[in-house]
């Protein structure tokens, strides 16, 4: 059966919460993170003892997607990566901008949890909130359009994957929540997104559909054990999902 190995992008935008409120979320979350690049090079390293080499990598066009790609890809010794729009991740500042600028007590809650000085139970109740404001977002039309697109992309790379064998596609977490949804009919996108990890890696088998189309599945979701190397205080320093 051939594999399309879902990556997202390393961690990203540790200063976006400083433009929260402005408009310029986007622009400041769009960059790896020293460790994000870290987390790049690790997942790269992971993919190179389970894919042959030259194994093709797709990206979308964003700044993270295409570092992380350029990672994975050296450790693959690939081509050079194809970019694909398909796999551009939603514009989260557009939906959340709004939110940020009507609660800005949860702005500064989410900086004081991402600096680990919030208590488990605001944190909690800060993501509630967010998660109510991107499913609000999940019941208009660009939400329709934007699964539509990405399911463009994932048959591409089914495609491709049919004809190399395994594809590796470097994208974020709303398109590999959305594939996922892809071969499991009735799951819940926003709880999908909640469980992607930076640098995680999803598989999805790939086999030739009778009517001409690929047939998808689910072979493993949210990968992490190249992840999971402790530091000297005994924490998961690799395991972030921004």
């Amino acid at each position: 059966m051939s594999a399309i190995y879902l990556v997202r992008h390393g961690q990203a935008g540790q200063n976006a919460l400083d433009n929260a409120s402005d408009g310029g979320f986007e622009e400041a979350y769009d960059r790896l993170s020293d460790l994000g690049r870290h987390q790049a090079e690790t997942v790269g390293r992971a993919l190179a003892r389970r894919v042959p080499a030259h194994t093709p990598v797709i990206h979308g066009p964003l700044v993270r997607q295409r570092d992380t790609a350029a990672a994975v890809a050296a450790a693959l010794d690939a081509v050079t990566p194809t970019v694909d729009d398909a796999w551009k991740e939603i514009r989260f500042g557009d939906i959340l901008t709004p939110w940020f600028r009507e609660n800005p007590g949860h702005t500064e809650a989410l900086k004081r949890a991402k600096a680990g000085k919030l208590p488990r139970a605001q944190v909690d109740e800060v993501n509630r909130a967010l998660t109510d404001a991107i499913d609000e977002w999940t019941t208009g039309p660009e939400f329709g359009d934007f699964r539509q697109t990405v399911r463009t992309g994932l048959f591409a790379a089914a495609d491709l994957a049919l004809d190399a064998g395994s594809v590796v596609v470097v994208s974020s977490g709303g398109p590999i929540a959305a594939c996922v949804a892809e071969t499991l009919p009735g799951a819940s996108w926003s709880d999908l997104i909640s469980t992607v990890l930076n640098a995680s890696v999803t598989v999805l088998g790939v086999k030739p559909g009778v009517d001409g189309a690929p047939r998808l599945s689910l072979r493993s979701l949210n990968e992490h054990a190249h992840l999971d190397g402790l530091d000297a205080e005994g924490r998961h320093p690799l395991r972030t999902f921004g």
